[in-house]
C-alpha cells in the first residue's frame, strides 16, 4: 500500500504540473491575447509565444523543484520522530526557486505598450502555486504538514 501512495504522490505532482501548463497555455493566453499590446516592432502571436516559452519554463521548474522536495523528504531525509520531521527552512529555499525563475522570466519577457503586468502576475501565480499544491498535496507522509497551511488542505488519502 506505501508503495502505491508513493507512485500516487508522484502521479499528482505531475498531474499538478501539467495542468499548471495547461491553464496558461488555453487560459492565460486568452486572457492576455485581449489585454496586451505589444510594441510596435512585434505581433501578437511573437509575444504570446515567448510567455509560453517562459511560463513552461517556469511551470516546469516548480514541478521539478517539488519532486525535489518529494524525493528529499521520502529518502532524503533521516525521521527519527513523526511530530518532529521539520524540514520547513528546504521547503522555503526550495520555493525560493521558482520565485527567482519568475523573476527571471519577467526580465526576459518584452515589455508590451499595454497589459503586460498580468503576464508577470501569472509567472508569480504559476510558478507559485504549481509549488504550493503540489507540495502540500504530495508531500511524504513524514513532511506532510511542512508546507504552510497544509494541515488545511485536504489530506484525506494519508
Amino acid at each position: 500500500m506505501l508503495y502505491v501512495k508513493r507512485v500516487l504522490c508522484f502521479i499528482g505532482i505531475v498531474a499538478i504540473t501539467i495542468g499548471f501548463i495547461f491553464l496558461a497555455y488555453y487560459l492565460e493566453i486568452v486572457a492576455l491575447s485581449n489585454r496586451v499590446l505589444p510594441p510596435p516592432n512585434i505581433t501578437i502571436e511573437q509575444w504570446l509565444d515567448k510567455f509560453k516559452r517562459w511560463a513552461t519554463v517556469g511551470i516546469s521548474v516548480s514541478g521539478l523543484t517539488s519532486l525535489l522536495w518529494y524525493v528529499l523528504g521520502q529518502w532524503g531525509f533521516d525521521v527519527i520522530e513523526y511530530r518532529k520531521a521539520g524540514k520547513r527552512h528546504i521547503w522555503i529555499l526550495l520555493f525560493l526557486l521558482p520565485v527567482v525563475v519568475a523573476i527571471i522570466a519577467a526580465c526576459f519577457t518584452r515589455h508590451a505598450q499595454s497589459g503586460a503586468w498580468l503576464a508577470y502576475v501569472f509567472y508569480g501565480l504559476n510558478g507559485l502555486l504549481c509549488y504550493y499544491l503540489a507540495t502540500a498535496l504530495c508531500s511524504p507522509l513524514a513532511f506532510k504538514y511542512t508546507p504552510s497551511l497544509a494541515s488545511k488542505v485536504w489530506r484525506r488519502w494519508w
